[in-house]
């Protein structure tokens, strides 16, 4: 028996409690020490001290077990019978993505199925392959590319795929006013995951009547929020903004989904504006204008000056990073927002699926579209 064997059979009874202390699952603490013994054997020179060894052990079994805790609060677990492979019947458009997986290299398909139909994070798809976590994530996203170009190859000049992120908007308006457009509308109210991401052409969110939780920008709730935040849908939704705009998919967000592109991107928010001072303009479900920056999709859509009707009473505060304001209100507030890294990420303060013949409404969506239909 080798010294590193050794001094993990002696260690293993309290490595388990330390890793079951942190998780509270005795099975993924068996998993995550077993993990830590391999990472040893491939990492520990054999002639290590044995008290060198042990507390190398207790610290990745620990720090195993806090990632471990951070990806579940982040990540709900999905039940094995409820993700479909891709390429399956219950993925939408099984035969158009079984075909274009099997247009992908073998190492392509096999990255992506790690990724897609079994959860792997790029940290444990780097530790598989005996790569590091960047070099992963290159992969990960090479073969995402691959099979993008292969999906649409298959599914040929049918109409952009635009999924709508429903939070508690009446999802009637959003989808009339984009199928307008030409798009097909994929409705999506139970949040959008890396999959639907992976299949979509556009990810379009909606506003919401509850406002977003300020736990999401380090904040202590004030008394004047509307409705009770839902942290979980607010952590789910911003999750699936990133996982957008880290794809490079064309997204629009719709008043709070505006917000949540600003929160992606670092940013911060106005609980409530009144306390601010911007009484200039009524927010609440009335008509202003809205001032456009040269340059910008908002001033392509909209001209120099548009009247715009929006319902909030909250805003953007500290503007995220890589985002520019492309819009603001007579009294200064931000109303629109764009990626500057992106072909198209904006992000509206106002309800252009309310006014859906209004002119800069219908070339928004006919924009959403046409990028959609680049993608």
């Amino acid at each position: 028996m080798s010294t590193l064997e050794r001094v993990y059979a002696e260690a293993e009874p309290a490595l388990h409690r330390r890793a079951l202390r942190i998780t509270g699952d005795p099975d993924v603490a068996d998993d995550l020490c077993q993990e830590a013994f391999a990472r040893a054997w491939r990492r520990l020179d054999p002639g290590v001290h044995p008290a060198v060894a042990g507390a190398w052990l207790h610290r990745t079994v620990a720090n195993l077990a806090l990632d471990e805790r951070r990806r579940r609060s982040r990540r709900g677990e999905v039940p094995l019978d409820e993700a479909a492979p891709l390429g399956t019947a219950g993925t939408p458009d099984a035969d158009g993505v079984a075909e274009a997986l099997g247009r992908l290299t073998t190492h392509d398909r096999f990255v992506l199925l790690l990724r897609f139909d079994h959860g792997l994070a790029l940290r444990e798809i780097a530790a598989l392959l005996d790569l590091g976590e960047d070099a992963a994530r290159k992969r990960v996203a090479r073969a995402r590319d691959a099979f993008r170009a292969a999906y649409r190859a298959c599914r040929g000049r049918d109409a952009p795929h635009v999924v709508l992120l429903v939070r508690d908007d009446d999802p009637a308006p959003y989808r009339r006013w984009l199928e307008h457009a030409g798009a097909r509308v994929d409705l999506r109210p139970g949040g959008v995951g890396e999959r639907d991401v992976l299949l979509a052409d556009a990810l379009v969110v909606t506003g919401s009547h509850t406002d977003i939780s300020p736990a999401l920008y380090g904040e202590r709730p004030s008394d004047r929020l509307s409705g009770t935040p839902d942290l979980a849908r607010d952590r789910r939704d911003l999750a699936a903004v990133d996982a957008a705009l880290r794809a490079a998919l064309p997204v629009l967000g719709v008043c709070s989904g505006h917000q949540l592109l600003n929160l992606a991107s670092g940013g911060t928010l106005h609980q409530d504006l009144a306390p601010r001072g911007r009484r200039a303009v009524r927010h609440t479900v009335h008509r202003h204008r809205v001032e456009t920056a040269a340059g910008t999709h908002a001033r392509r859509l909209a001209g120099r000056s548009s009247e715009v009707r929006s319902g909030h009473h909250q805003g953007v505060r500290r503007l995220g990073r890589r985002l520019r304001v492309a819009g603001t209100a007579p009294d200064g507030l931000v109303e629109a927002i764009e990626r500057t890294d992106r072909r198209f990420a904006v992000g509206v303060q106002w309800r252009p699926q309310d006014e859906p013949d209004a002119p800069a409404s219908r070339r928004l969506a006919e924009a959403v579209v046409a990028a959609a239909a680049r993608w």
